[in-house]
């Protein structure tokens, strides 16, 4: 969640940032960033407001109202408050260290995406930027710092974390060695049948017996396996859905086990009923080939890498500011 919100604090100057109301103080067994203005925190001397914080938190805290309650709800609120500070305590610390490092970039390129900023977010129309301007108590020349400070912040992240993370097709091979078993595949079957009960007399189950065994010969003879259903099946003339024979009645996992796809089983006969099975789609037990697990695992360790690289920058970067948390 902290890295999430980093990433969002990262993507635009604070002109566009959200507001929404502040939601009501929850009660929890701990301390909890309330509503209450005042100082969330402090990086050299740039301080960090609850109001700040509540900006950055308030699309998730709306999401958790929504879908939580009582001390689930007070537990969720302040993860995720303690993460917003966080991960404005580490865009400020990015930006000190920025200027410490005396890091900048040409004008043309502020220039460049201040334009593009105004054709995007306000249809080229300055007017309005001015009156976004005034609603923010922000001068055009703030704003404009504000925009140099993201651009610079974003190309010293993507330098220090995102170019810098790799892996290696030999860790990604490695890795689907090492948890093959994650990528073992059941079997599985889709199939449908026709049920046919015995009756309760032997004269019935004499009856049904023939019954079953001239259906069973009818769709040998190629009559249409749903046609067939349809007359004379007692029970489900749906198709199951993939499942695997431990999911199934006894009786008629051998069948689904030998019996190839597109193909009907012999007359199954248990105490009460005889079935007839037909195998529509078999998937066979194996692995899933590396080939199509690659993309995701190369994912997974690449985003493990970027979370190395953002703690180690972080540590290496903090040595050389001070941070306080209120």
């Amino acid at each position: 969640m902290k890295k999430i919100l980093l990433l969002l604090v990262l993507a635009a100057p604070a002109l566009f940032a959200q507001t929404n109301p502040a939601p009501a103080a929850v009660s929890t067994n701990g301390p909890l960033i309330t509503a209450i203005d005042g100082y969330a925190a402090r990086v050299d001397s740039t301080i960090i407001t609850y109001g700040e914080v509540r900006e950055s938190a308030a699309p998730y805290v709306q999401q958790l109202m929504r879908q939580y309650k009582g001390k689930e709800l007070a537990e969720r609120l302040q993860a995720v408050y303690l993460d917003a500070r966080e991960a404005l305590v580490e865009e400020a610390l990015f930006k000190a260290e920025t200027k410490r490092r005396e890091l900048s970039l040409p004008d043309k390129v502020i220039d460049d995406e201040v334009s593009k900023l105004i054709r995007e977010r306000f249809n080229n129309d300055r007017a309005q930027l001015t009156r976004a301007l005034a609603s923010r108590r922000m001068t055009y020349d703030e704003w404009k710092q504000d925009v140099r400070d993201q651009i610079t912040l974003r190309v010293f992240y993507n330098q220090e974390v995102t170019r810098r993370a790799n892996v290696p097709a030999e860790a990604v091979r490695a890795e689907y060695e090492r948890n093959k078993a994650q990528y073992f595949i059941s079997f599985k079957v889709k199939y449908r049948f026709i049920l046919i009960s015995k009756g309760k007399t032997d004269e019935d189950r004499e009856v049904k017996r023939k019954q079953a065994e001239d259906t069973l010969q009818k769709l040998h003879d190629g009559a249409a396996f749903d046609t067939v259903a349809q007359e004379v099946s007692e029970g489900d003339l749906a198709a199951s859905p993939w499942r695997e024979p431990a999911d199934v009645r006894a009786e008629l996992r051998p069948a689904l086990l030998k019996t190839p796809a597109g193909q009907i089983s012999d007359l199954i006969e248990t105490p009460g009923e005889f079935y007839i099975v037909k195998v529509d789609e078999r998937r066979e037990e194996g692995y899933v080939p590396f080939e199509d697990a690659q993309k995701d695992i190369e994912k997974k360790l690449l985003e493990a890498e970027r979370d190395r690289l953002h703690a180690a920058l972080v540590k290496a970067v903090s040595a050389n500011h001070f941070i306080e948390r209120y």
